[in-house]
């Protein structure tokens, strides 16, 4: 099958492939293994085949419950479909990680916050938040056969599926610089769509980075930056709050790379 960055799904949005990203070991990501888009509730049927024979065998979708019930994926046949909702954040978590967020600025005054900010702290930061990324991860390790997908995607497949990608390829030792290079293709590949329509909260912040259009680079970089402050870095990360171990790490280093 055709190596292709966009796949071409005439009838989805934002549907595109990880594969053939280096990594820092002079490796790169295998094709047909990892696939990131926005939801899949209006898929065609020979978009859906499209997919089917591209080897999707795992679906995960980060949208809240709210979001899944109103639009729900289309059932495959021979593919898992997994609910693994990034929202709601945990009850008590927006009041400590404002002040997080307030004393992050305080440290690292160069940095301006954003309205976005919030959100993107709150999504690595987050219990709830990083319950539904470890199951993204665990996944994740399960699909162990060649050229067989797994897709995990949100509503617009930019900013819970931008952190999904950002965490994915971080683990599988992407360097900063694709990994951003991969999240800022969000907005080419929207460009010119109809704005998405998510689920409305009571985050006000939340609701604007929903309905945006594009993504923010400063964004990406506050959740990177939050990783650092709280965590000490990204593998430090992913073994405390995803709870990978690192022969797990180096299982998906050799279940996604070569």
């Amino acid at each position: 099958m055709k190596k292709q960055r966009v796949l071409p799904i005439e009838s989805g949005l934002n549907f595109r492939e990880l594969g053939g990203y280096p990594t820092r070991n002079g490796k790169t990501i295998k094709w047909q293994k990892l696939l990131r888009s926005g939801y899949l509730s209006v898929l065609k049927k020979e978009d859906r085949n499209f997919l089917l024979n591209y080897g999707l065998r795992y679906v995960v979708d980060l949208r809240s419950d709210y979001e899944i019930t109103r639009n729900p994926d289309p059932q495959m046949i021979n593919v898992k479909q997994i609910s693994d909702s990034v929202y709601p954040f945990s009850n008590h978590s927006s009041t400590s990680l404002k002040q997080f967020s307030k004393n992050l600025f305080q440290k690292n005054k160069t940095e301006k916050p954003s309205a976005l900010s919030d959100p993107y702290e709150l999504m690595v930061l987050d219990n709830h938040a990083q319950s539904a990324f470890r199951q993204l991860f665990q996944i994740l390790l399960k699909n162990d056969q060649p050229n067989e997908s797994v897709l995990f995607h949100c509503a617009a497949g930019k900013d819970r599926t931008g952190i999904a990608g950002f965490l994915i390829l971080s683990a599988l030792g992407v360097d900063q610089d694709t990994i951003e290079e991969d999240y800022l293709l969000s907005n080419k590949v929207l460009f010119g769509t109809r704005t998405v329509k998510t689920e409305t909260t009571n985050n006000a912040a939340i609701d604007r980075m929903n309905q945006a259009r594009n993504v923010d680079l400063h964004s990406l970089r506050l959740a990177k930056m939050a990783i650092e402050t709280k965590y000490g870095g990204m593998h430090k990360y992913l073994n405390t709050a995803m709870m990978l171990s690192d022969e797990d790490i180096a299982e998906l280093q050799r279940l996604y790379t070569e």
